[in-house]
């Protein structure tokens, strides 16, 4: 039973590590899904109502607004949402520099056009991961090179 007991031990020493590291990729995985789908939402969103959406990121938290009239009232379409809180991550915009927000026009597009391909990076403790768009607001898929 002693025998058992300290197999069974040492198996679960040296797994540990690996959970770790699994459960740090799939919280990475995760953040970057739900930043696509937020860009997603706020692209779908502006077609939708033929009128602009922003997403902003700002402060590792991350929401989408929509105009909703003439006004210039918005609608919160995505709450905001932390990625520290939520992912044990942080997420910022790499490229360009000093980008908090995306704005879509009604065709789905970045306006104005970004000066370069955006790229948001995705930070946990010690692995990294990234997501891209075009100059035009579309998700880059897998990569972030054309």
């Amino acid at each position: 039973m002693l025998i058992v007991v300290s197999v069974v031990g040492l198996l679960t020493l040296f797994s540990l590590p690996k959970f770790a590291k699994l459960a740090e990729r799939n919280r990475l995985s995760a953040a970057r899904d739900e930043l696509a789908t937020a860009i997603a939402t706020a692209r779908a969103a502006a077609v939708q109502k033929g009128r602009t959406a922003t997403l902003f990121l700002s402060g590792n938290k991350m929401w989408v607004t929509v105009v909703t009239n003439d006004a210039g009232t918005t609608s919160t379409v995505v709450p905001v949402k932390s990625f520290g809180t939520l992912y044990n991550v942080s997420v910022a915009a790499q490229e360009p520099s000093g980008l908090t927000s995306v704005t879509f026009d009604m065709r789905g597009f970045a306006s104005p056009r970004l000066s370069a391909k955006g790229k948001f990076l995705i930070t946990g403790a010690s692995k990294k991961d990234s997501l891209c768009i075009t100059t035009a607001g579309q998700l880059m898929p897998k990569s972030c090179s054309l």
